[in-house]
C-alpha cells in the first residue's frame, strides 16, 4: 500500500494538536492564576500535565513527535537523494540534528548545562539559562555550514526554511533571552512569565509545524515518485490512505526517482 502524504492535511494535524496543548495550557495556568492551587482539587496535576514550560508532560510528548516527525522525513529525502547522487549529506544532517532535538526536548538536556555553566561563567542577565552559549555557538556553526546548502533549495522551499527557522529560533532562542532576564528577578509564578513562555513555546510550535509543511511539500513537488511502502492491510487515518498501526508494521522505501528539473538540491 502506498501512503501518500498530503501537505496541508499533515501540516493542519500538527497545527490542530499543538493549539490544543496551547489552550489546555492557558486554561489550567490562568485557572491557577485566578483561583490558586489549593482551591481547586488536583489543578496542580493538570499544571503539571499541560504547563509548556515543564518537562515530561503532554506538550513536550507532542513536540518530540513531531521533531521525530520532522526527522524521519529529512531521513526519507536523504535516502532518495543518495539515490541520485546529490545533497544526501546535507540532508542526512539536518535528519539527524533534529533527531537529537527531538531526544533534547524529552530529556532536558540542555536544562543540565544551566547551572554549570552559570557557576563557570557568572552569567545572569539575558543569559541566566545560560545553555544559549553553547546551543547558540552551534547553531551559529550549523548556519554556516548550511548556508550554500539553503540558497540553492527550489524558491518555494527555500522560503519555507527560512521563515520556520526565524521563526523557531525566535522563540527557543529570543523569548529565552528575554524570560531568562525576568526569571532571574522575579521568578516564575507571574502572569507575566507566563505570557512569556506561551510565545516562546507558540512560536517554537509555529516553526516546527511550518517546517514540516515545507518538508512534504518538497516531497510532493521534488521527489514525486517517492512511495512508502507498508506490507498490510490497514484502516484508514487522518493521512491518506495510512495506517493506524504505522509503528508496528514494516515500513520500507520504494523509490524510482528522476532527477528533478528545477534543482539539485
Amino acid at each position: 500500500m502506498d501512503i501518500i502524504l498530503n501537505p496541508r492535511k499533515v501540516t493542519k494535524f500538527f497545527a490542530l494538536i499543538f493549539i490544543l496543548v496551547t489552550l489546555a495550557h492557558i486554561a489550567v495556568k490562568s485557572t491557577s492564576f485566578l483561583v490558586g492551587n489549593r482551591h481547586v482539587v488536583g489543578l496542580f496535576d493538570l499544571i503539571s500535565l499541560f504547563d509548556l514550560d515543564k518537562e515530561k508532560n503532554i506538550p513536550t510528548f507532542c513536540s518530540t513527535i513531531a521533531l521525530v516527525f520532522c526527522s524521519a522525513l529529512l531521513a526519507i529525502i536523504a535516502l532518495a537523494r543518495k539515490k541520485i547522487g546529490e545533497g544526501y549529506f546535507f540532508w542526512l544532517g539536518l535528519s539527524i540534528i533534529f533527531l537529537f532535538i527531538s531526544i533534547d526536548e524529552f530529556a532536558a538536556i540542555h536544562e543540565r548545562f544551566v547551572i554549570p555553566l552559570q557557576h563557570a561563567l557568572n552569567t545572569s542577565g539575558i543569559l541566566y539559562f545560560a545553555w544559549v552559549i553553547p546551543y547558540g555557538i552551534t547553531l551559529i556553526i550549523f548556519l554556516s555550514a548550511y548556508t550554500k546548502f539553503i540558497v540553492h533549495l527550489p524558491e518555494k522551499t527555500r522560503f519555507l526554511f527560512v521563515v520556520s527557522g526565524v521563526i523557531y529560533i525566535a522563540g527557543a532562542f529570543g523569548f529565552e533571552l528575554i524570560g531568562g532576564r525576568y526569571y532571574e528577578v522575579h521568578g516564575e509564578s507571574s502572569v507575566t512569565y507566563f505570557i512569556i513562555i506561551t510565545i516562546e513555546e507558540c512560536l517554537e510550535m509555529t516553526g516546527i509545524v511550518l517546517f514540516i509543511y515545507a518538508l512534504t511539500s518538497y516531497i510532493e513537488s521534488q521527489l514525486k515518485d517517492i512511495r512508502l511502502r507498508i506490507t498490510s492491510s490497514s484502516t484508514s487515518s487522518l493521512f491518506p490512505n495510512s495506517s493506524l498501526q504505522l509503528m508496528r508494521q514494516t515500513l520500507s522505501l520504494k523509490s524510482a526517482i528522476e532527477p528533478p528539473t528545477q534543482t539539485p538540491n
